[in-house]
């Protein structure tokens, strides 16, 4: 049995073989012989049938998207978004169910991005072609998005009984738009009728659309968690500083113009006078009920209370039988107990001077730390801030009109919408075309791309070589294909060299080696 097994193995492993010989083989004879097309439908079909299996919506370029912009909702209250190109999305209360159709509560992740011209559709990976009746057209579009809902990262669904209404900003005016939404299963577009046409001001919409910008730049978000911590670090610090002892008292000198009292003290009753020895209370001139007489009284109750001025003062209180009275005293010291206390006393303010000193030093390097990084996070805020306006007045050059528009519609589920017009290939020149690359060899790709510049619309070929290549010849036309995450495009002075001819025309694409971080660099790339 084990080398039964061996054979199969072994006979297996020669037809592969044999087979990828032979497409290498067939490929090589293509090109090496650019001026011939190779018209068997089983070579192609082989060689494309693994890109024939991808997804509807298959990105070309590894790494490059539109990227969602992310609103939190709350499932119950709803609420109206404004987005970044002066879009309104509208969310109903309650519009959100999960799989079994139970409502959702709490709050809601909406994922949400807008495509607008023929880049974002390239790079979105979105299919641009409508079938109807058996006949091919290809979508101009006046603007698409994107909307997606979650919960704690599993995916929602709308209410059946809800919709959410979206006012799509726009530079076509045009009624001759209609609603279309992307079945993913069936990989065609679904025409839902017409949408509301709603002219709306350029101004206004701007600032709305620059508030709206910045409030959901990830990264602004960041910065601004990052100054919140900063804050917190900042008191945190400061909290956690060795603090100084309470400011010594400084010993006061007795006046022999004043009355005083001689009483003992429990010094654990009020331990800031344990430090004065042969402590004397001298009235106070505040008093007005005083009176000398009050020393010949013997009283049966002497107290001392807190006074007006923490630590400084104290409340004496006389009492015998009925009688009370209420004197404010200050601690004082005479002769020798006097010099030795003011002593002890300048040691501890100079120790307490020192320790205060250090804190108010060390609170001033915390602050000095705190004040570098958030100067350094208002940089960086400032920063993202030029970036992200210097590319939405890009890519929304073409909408920066006196009067734009928004097209209105409501959706009642989650996926993309387009407001298109269904286009025809263009005409004018055709003949076959090969794509060839910077060694004259064929691109091995499978889509292919043509904008005719005058219309906001991506007409898609398949397959290279291409079988029947049109295109206007009176405008300008940019062709561009992705070749192993690759990209290759025929600039629009070359299209002046296509001539309509039976014979096999050589395109010989221009290779761009640029490794692309942003869809703006794609645009800025093909000069658009």
């Amino acid at each position: 049995m084990a080398i039964e097994a061996l054979k199969k193995n072994w006979l297996f492993s020669i037809i592969v073989v044999a087979t990828t010989v032979g497409l290498m083989t067939l490929m090589n004879k293509s090109a090496n012989n650019s001026n011939q097309i190779e018209s068997n439908d089983e070579l192609i079909h082989v060689f494309y049938k693994q890109e024939e299996a991808k997804s509807c919506i298959s990105p070309p370029l590894q790494g490059i998207n539109i990227p969602y912009t992310i609103y939190n909702v709350n499932a119950e209250k709803g609420g109206t978004f404004d987005f970044k190109t002066g879009s309104t999305i509208a969310i109903p209360k309650n519009a959100f169910v999960d799989e079994n159709g139970k409502l959702l509560k709490g709050d809601i992740e909406l994922r949400y991005r807008e495509f607008h011209d023929v880049i974002d559709f390239f790079v979105a990976g979105i299919p641009m072609t409508y079938d109807s009746l058996g006949v091919r057209y290809y979508f101009e579009s006046a603007g698409m998005m994107e909307m997606l809902a979650f919960q704690n990262g599993k995916e929602v669904k709308m209410a059946k009984d809800k919709s959410i209404n979206i006012e799509l900003a726009s530079s076509q005016k045009g009624a001759e738009y209609n609603l279309y939404k992307l079945d993913t299963l069936k990989n065609n577009w679904s025409c839902l009728g017409k949408d509301k046409v709603l002219e709306n001001d350029a101004t206004n919409s701007g600032k709305i659309r620059e508030q709206a910008m910045l409030a959901s730049i990830p990264e602004i978000k960041e910065i601004k968690i990052q100054k919140e911590a900063s804050e917190k670090e900042l008191e945190s610090k400061i909290a956690s500083l060795a603090k100084p002892k309470v400011k010594p008292l400084e010993p006061l000198k007795l006046s022999k113009e004043r009355y005083t009292f001689n009483i003992d003290v429990d010094p654990k009753e009020f331990p800031e006078l344990a430090v004065f020895k042969n402590v004397l209370f001298e009235v106070s001139l505040e008093n007005t009920n005083f009176k000398r007489e009050m020393y010949n009284i013997t009283w049966d109750e002497v107290t001392v209370k807190e006074g007006t001025k923490k630590g400084q003062n104290y409340w004496l209180i006389l009492k015998k039988g009925t009688q009370k009275q209420d004197l404010l005293v200050y601690p004082v010291l005479e002769g020798k107990n006097y010099e030795k206390a003011q002593a002890e006393y300048q040691g501890k303010l100079d120790k307490y001077t020192l320790a205060l000193e250090k804190r108010k030093f060390d609170e001033k390097l915390i602050e000095l730390d705190y004040k570098q990084k958030l100067e350094s996070l208002k940089k960086q805020q400032k920063q993202v801030e030029l970036k992200w306006k210097a590319t939405m007045e890009r890519e929304f050059a073409a909408m920066e009109t006196e009067q734009k528009v928004k097209r209105m519609f409501a959706i009642n589920s989650f996926g993309v919408y387009n407001c298109d017009n269904p286009l025809a290939f263009p005409t004018g020149v055709t003949t076959k075309a090969n794509l060839l690359n910077e060694k004259n060899e064929k691109v091995m790709c499978y889509e292919v791309y043509l904008v005719d510049r005058t219309k906001n619309a991506l007409f898609t070929y398949t397959k290279n070589p291409i079988i029947k290549f049109s295109f206007n010849d009176q405008t300008k036309n940019v062709l561009w294909t992705v070749d192993n995450g690759v990209l290759y495009w025929l600039k629009p002075e070359q299209f002046a060299d296509i001539k309509g001819l039976e014979e096999v025309c050589n395109l010989k694409m221009n290779r761009v080696d640029q490794k692309f971080k942003s869809v703006e660099e794609i645009k800025a790339c093909l000069n658009f």
